[in-house]
């Protein structure tokens, strides 16, 4: 198990790990950043409102193995002093949309930005994309992320998380 502290980064938080030969960063990001990043697609500010308002992060996994690494987003977990919040998934946003009536080239937008739910990553692939808390942890928190390798369970951990601030 690898354990890994914030590195400098502009105005956002981000935290890296490298296990195995895969590698892990995950960034905080701010209300006013998810909300012009989705009206710029088509969301109005208050359909993207609830989405932005969660803990976002903007998480990249590069793997830089010879095997194929396979994760699912669902396995993820944040740890906190409270107890353990997952992440929620992609999809579970869509039929409030499809209910409000925000456009589909919005929601396929939103779709694409999203890290990917369940993957399968060949050697030197890389990926990034967005994920939101189930809910906002009151402090700071320990992100798990599992993967595996030849059928073999691996873990990266990421030490000290903390959402980006609401405002």
């Amino acid at each position: 198990m690898l354990m890994v502290v914030p590195v400098a980064a502009q105005s956002q938080s981000a935290w890296h790990g490298v296990q195995d030969g895969v590698e892990a960063r995950a960034t905080a990001l701010t209300r006013p950043a998810v909300l012009a990043f989705y009206q710029a697609r088509g969301f109005s500010a208050q359909a993207i409102a609830p989405y932005a308002d969660a803990c976002i992060f903007s998480l990249e996994l590069h793997n830089t193995t010879k095997k194929i690494l396979r994760l699912v987003l669902a396995d993820w977990r944040a740890q906190t002093t409270a107890g353990t919040i997952r992440f929620r998934q992609p999809q579970s946003w869509e039929a409030g949309w499809a209910r409000q009536g925000v456009a589909e080239p919005a929601r396929i937008a939103f779709r694409w930005a999203q890290f990917q739910a369940d993957l399968e990553f060949a050697p030197s692939d890389w990926i990034m994309g967005m994920a939101a808390l189930e809910r906002r942890p009151d402090g700071p928190f320990r992100l798990t992320i599992p993967y595996t390798t030849d059928r073999r369970r691996h873990e990266i951990i990421l030490d000290q998380l903390a959402c980006a601030a609401l405002d």
